[in-house]
């Protein structure tokens, strides 16, 4: 039989702790998302700027834009974008989660998965989305050595 050492109650602080980490169990699902919908709108707002870039015509354009490397850096950047975009439409895509409403430890278990599946997935997206920022900083430096 397990011997009982000491019982208190909790005092002020160790309530208000106790309470901000379960404020954080119950949000963290939802700041995955809008984590995931931020990063959904910088790959949006970055690809489209980059193509509003592209689709601008010149009579002639940078001798950098002819070199494999940039054309090499650039499409992967724009790869790697797109992919992050869907990575993050995942964490955002409404998804059927099923748990037994009699059963907390079932229902636990469902969220914990939850949160796992939603975390792998911005997790991707955000490296990802830095390979694309990496890919086009290359870009950036190799055009502004041409100049």
């Amino acid at each position: 039989m397990p011997k009982v050492v000491g019982i208190r109650v909790e005092n002020d602080d160790e309530k208000r702790v106790r309470e901000w980490f379960d404020t954080q169990r119950f949000e963290s699902v939802k700041n995955l998302e809008d984590a995931a919908r931020l990063l959904i709108g910088l790959v949006t707002g970055l690809l489209g700027a980059l193509f509003g870039v592209l689709t601008v015509s010149a009579d002639t354009l940078p001798a950098y834009l002819s070199f494999p490397v940039v054309k090499g850096f650039g499409v992967l950047a724009v790869a790697l974008w797109l992919l992050s975009l869907l990575c993050g439409l995942v964490v955002v895509m409404p998804r059927k989660w099923q748990a037994d409403a009699g059963k907390p430890e079932a229902q636990n278990e469902v969220f914990r998965g939850m949160l796992a599946f939603k975390s792998r997935w911005l997790r991707d997206s955000v490296f990802l989305f830095a390979g694309a920022v990496i890919s086009l900083g290359v870009v950036l430096v190799i055009a502004l050595m041409s100049i």
